[in-house]
């Protein structure tokens, strides 16, 4: 999974100056065949991490989603469809139930719900619904981190979750729980964490110790009943936002 390598500290970078830089691409929309132009990122710099993976520094975290205008469909995988897809996509573009998330929520929520409508693996489908989370506020992210909650509970009890993104996702889990108040069970799974065998799993020591300074600031928040968005600042120290 994508984005359990950032709670694991696998991408820890050091900070270093940058730029986020947008330019102008061409698509062609694979539901009305229609040609559009929209801005789109090519390079960003990121120094780290929220611990529910948002990058932080210049760069557009969520990355912006390429959608087709009008009909909003979330152009995914390349663009590369096959007919027999795009047989099936078409009407569920068109459906009340897709109209009602372009209105509604986010553009990483559509692009979860099209991941799931054609059986997409369980790591690409919780990636979606955790970006969502990014992207939502006010009465959306208690709905958009439910899900992605749920999805990262089931991915880390699979077998689709072993080893190190085993411990990822845990992280992410927990971390949503905290943010949504669900303090006993953050509590219960940073706790477990911190007495697993495996954590706080292999990689570099500064990884690992990224990892162990992680589940104990976590545990701060939790004791103080804090549900804020939250990371650890340069000197590995809790910072709250």
């Amino acid at each position: 999974m994508r984005l359990a390598a950032l709670a694991l500290g696998s991408l820890l970078l050091p900070a270093s100056a940058g730029a986020l830089t947008v330019a102008p691409a061409t698509f062609t929309c694979p539901i009305d065949g229609k040609p559009f132009t929209v801005s789109v990122m090519t390079s960003g710099t990121s120094y780290g991490s929220y611990f529910d993976g948002q990058l932080v520094g210049p760069i557009e975290s969520p990355a912006p989603l390429v959608a087709c205008p009008g009909n909003g469909f979330i152009i995914d995988r390349d663009g590369s469809y096959t007919e027999s897809e795009l047989a099936k996509l078409r009407p569920f573009v068109a459906s009340a139930q897709y109209r009602g998330w372009l209105a509604a929520d986010s553009a990483y929520y559509r692009l979860a719900k099209q991941r799931e409508f054609m059986g997409d693996t369980p790591d690409r489908i919780a990636d979606a619904l955790l970006e969502a989370t990014w992207e939502a506020g006010g009465d959306l992210y208690p709905r958009h981190a439910g899900e992605a909650l749920d999805a990262l509970r089931q991915l880390a009890a699979s077998k689709a979750a072993q080893g190190e993104d085993a411990i990822g996702t845990r992280m992410l889990a927990g971390e949503l729980e905290r943010r949504l108040g669900r303090f006993d069970e953050a509590r219960a799974t940073f706790t477990a964490l911190q007495a697993d065998p495996a954590f706080p799993g292999k990689g570099s020591e500064e990884a690992r110790s990224y990892r162990r300074k992680v589940a104990e600031a976590q545990l701060q928040l939790i004791a103080a009943h804090d549900t804020g968005r939250a990371r650890l600042d340069d000197d590995g120290k809790l910072a709250r936002f």
